[in-house]
């Protein structure tokens, strides 16, 4: 009868730039000491009395047996090894909406979490991107005469603006059959530092943009005649001639790709690897730095349908080899949380900072794009979830 390896794990950190590879095999038995592990170009095998495991790589990635150097048993973690790594061809990342989004093309604007459409047209004369950061605080450098900048700028009538995690449209744009404005909490209430100290104000009132019919909010009424709608809420795809298949993910896989796509294009435009995700309120909830965007991450399944089969030594046949590993292109950062008055005092720092970069989402999706952050750290081998004072984290970009 076939017999169960304590689940073994598969943990490959991958650097596409550098063709290079930190592997860690995980949940060894007790008698770790009588495992055997032999790595050959495409697959690993695990072996054990009476017992043996092989693990298959992705296709297209293959270890280099000869690099495997600085072996190292660490308490709670596994087996680690640096090796070399040769993967066939990286895969191509798909831009996001605010890299992709073109004038004269046809959209499809869609509430990501029930699929309504939201916009009358989908097609835009215009597509302007706006100036990146606080531009107009810095108007008074640039200038010695009067601010030629003082109104804000709002899309026309068939314009579409793009910011940093945000789309202006006009009103008269969007289909009132599906969304409609409703008045924000008047209780809402936003902490500001200055100088002196932090104090409470009230921020200003704000009409938010909830789809009609799951009555999630997707954006606000930043003016008269301009929308609000934020990249994390919204779905934007071409619209071909052929049917358009609506590709809705889960919620949680949706934010974490857009705002890693962003971080990686956002790096790539402002060189900056600083970021203060702030909330529509005004707060700022995660301190996040961006360590690099080129990360293959291979793992082993997780569920109970794909545990490591395991067979007696003397039935093992190379038919029998599992393919139980997948990789995934990510974004490594490290993190700090900044909620109810956690590190505050860097967080002060970076916000005074020129070099560090804000983000704006609404504040459901902070918090949830925190829970993202923190579910990945705990999924990473024990000696890996910090690094310094941060904690370290993966975002899939795809």
């Amino acid at each position: 009868m076939a017999r169960k390896l304590n689940q073994p794990g598969v943990f490959l950190e991958i650097r596409n730039s550098t063709q290079s590879g930190h592997l860690v095999l995980r949940n060894f038995p007790e008698n770790y000491s009588e495992l055997q592990v032999t790595l050959g170009p495409l697959s690993l095998h695990l072996r054990t009395t009476g017992k043996c495991v092989d693990l298959d790589l992705p296709v297209g990635v293959r270890i280099v047996p000869p690099s495997c150097r600085s072996l190292q048993y660490i308490m709670g973690d596994g087996l680690h090894m640096r090796l070399q790594v040769e993967i066939d061809r990286p895969a191509e990342l798909v831009p996001t909406v605010i890299g992709t989004l073109k004038a004269q093309a046809c959209y499809i604007f869609q509430c990501q979490t029930c699929g309504q459409s939201i916009l009358k047209k989908q097609m835009f004369q215009r597509v302007l991107p706006l100036p990146n950061g606080n531009w107009n605080d810095l108007v008074e450098h640039w200038c010695c005469h009067p601010d030629p900048f003082a109104k804000t700028l709002q899309p026309k009538l068939d314009d579409c603006l793009l910011g940093d995690m945000f789309l202006l449209v006009n009103v008269a744009s969007i289909d009132k059959t599906t969304v409609h404005e409703e008045k924000a909490s008047q209780s809402e209430v936003g902490q500001r530092a200055d100088n002196t100290g932090t104090h409470l104000v009230q921020m200003p009132k704000e009409h938010n943009i909830v789809c009609t019919r799951c009555r999630k909010v997707l954006g606000h009424v930043t003016a008269s005649d301009t929308i609000k709608f934020y990249v994390t809420e919204v779905l934007v795809q071409p619209l071909t001639n052929k049917a358009l298949k609506r590709q809705i993910c889960e919620r949680s896989l949706f934010v974490e790709t857009v705002v890693a796509g962003r971080l990686k294009e956002l790096s790539a435009t402002l060189s900056t690897y600083r970021f203060c995700i702030q909330g529509h309120d005004g707060k700022t909830y995660i301190l996040l730095w961006l360590l690099n965007c080129d990360t293959l991450l291979v793992r082993s399944h997780n569920d109970p349908n794909s545990d490591f089969a395991a067979f007696d030594k003397n039935t093992v046949k190379p038919e029998s080899s599992i393919k139980l590993c997948e990789g995934k292109n990510t974004v490594k950062v490290l993190y700090q949380p900044c909620l109810k008055g956690r590190n505050k005092i860097i967080q002060e720092k970076w916000e005074r900072n020129i070099g560090v970069h804000s983000m704006t989402l609404l504040v459901n999706t902070c918090l949830q794009f925190l829970l993202i952050l923190a579910s990945s750290t705990a999924s990473l081998p024990p000696s890996l979830q910090n690094m310094n004072s941060f904690k370290v984290a993966f975002l899939k970009l795809d």
